[in-house]
Order: C-alpha cells, then sequence, then structure tokens
C-alpha cells in the first residue's frame, strides 16, 4: 500500500521530475528510477531461439562458478536481462518442473521479453559450494545445479535456500 501511495505522489510529480528528452546523458529521475527495476529491458522475443548459450568448460573453478551464479540470478531475477541470462544456460537444460520439458528452447519465450521479477532488497540468492546448486528467492525460490560453469538443471517445486552459512561468499573488490 505504502509503494502504491509513494508511486501516485510520484506520477504526479513526474512531469517536474523527467529529464529533458535533449539531455541523453543525465541522469535517470527519480520518478525513472521508481519505475525501472519493474521495466522490461532487451526484448529478444522477435529471436526464435536464445542467441547465446553456455559452453561447459570443465576448468572453470569453483570461485568462478559462484560468479556466475550470482550474475544469473541478476539477469534473471534482478535485471530481466535474456541475453545474460541464456548465456549462462548450456544446450541440455533439465528441468525438473513437470509443466516444461527439457533443453533452454522450452524457456525461452517465457524470459525473451527481459521483464525482472525483483530486487536485490527484495529477494535473495545463495551458491552452495558443497552441491555446485544456486538458489533465487523472489517468493517462490529456485534451484539451479552448475555444471562446468554452466545451468544445467533446474528445481522450482517445493525448494528452499540452503542456511546462510552454506551460502559462498563473493569478494567485494
Amino acid at each position: 500500500m505504502r509503494l502504491l501511495s509513494a508511486l501516485s505522489s510520484l506520477a504526479l510529480l513526474a512531469p517536474a521530475m523527467a529529464a529533458p528528452a535533449s539531455d541523453a546523458t543525465k541522469t535517470p529521475s527519480l520518478w525513472e528510477r521508481a519505475l525501472s527495476w519493474r521495466a522490461p529491458r532487451e526484448n529478444l522475443c522477435h529471436l526464435p531461439s536464445p542467441p547465446q548459450l553456455c559452453v561447459p568448460d570443465a576448468s572453470i573453478t569453483v570461485e568462478e562458478t559462484a560468479r556466475r551464479a550470482y550474475e544469473f540470478y541478476r539477469a534473471f531475477v534482478v535485471d530481466g536481462d535474456p541475453r545474460a541470462m541464456f548465456a549462462l544456460i548450456d544446450d541440455v537444460y533439465i528441468q525438473h518442473n513437470p509443466f516444461y520439458q527439457d533443453g533452454p528452447q522450452a524457456i525461452w519465450r517465457l524470459f525473451c521479453a527481459g521483464r525482472s521479477i525483483g530486487s536485490e532488497q527484495n529477494t535473495r540468492w545463495c551458491f552452495d559450494a558443497s552441491t555446485n546448486m544456486s538458489y533465487a528467492d523472489y517468493g517462490n525460490v529456485d534451484r539451479w545445479k552448475w555444471v562446468d560453469g554452466c545451468v544445467h538443471e533446474h528445481w522450482d517445486q517445493g525448494e528452499r535456500l540452503p542456511s546462510p552459512d552454506k551460502c559462498f561468499k563473493l569478494p567485494t573488490n
């Protein structure tokens, strides 16, 4: 309710806060930033399939896989970036949801439009190095198995985030 009220207030102020159309380098207005986390990103639905998939590489380390898992979470949940998301999914992609077939093509139409589903403030992620699995909690919990640096399998029914002590800590530099 507070968010709706705040957005309504911003809507009234939007004309005053909007950047001039001629200044493309200007910082986005408060109104633009307030709505940007739900705004569509690059829409790739004109493409019949993902532009690029992940190529498994056995030399990828656990640390690199954890970094990729975070990038995948950002692309899937926060940024709604289908190009970045599918670049981390391999061509096998085993789907454990009975409503979808295996393979990245089976879910392409769900994500090609580029919509975010949350922000880092209202979602959580985890990479458990002991199982090589990553998780995203955005009201539903999804789990992905990583093989050779790529998302290889997916579950999304009855999943739970591991305890925080199991989550890989990425370097902050």
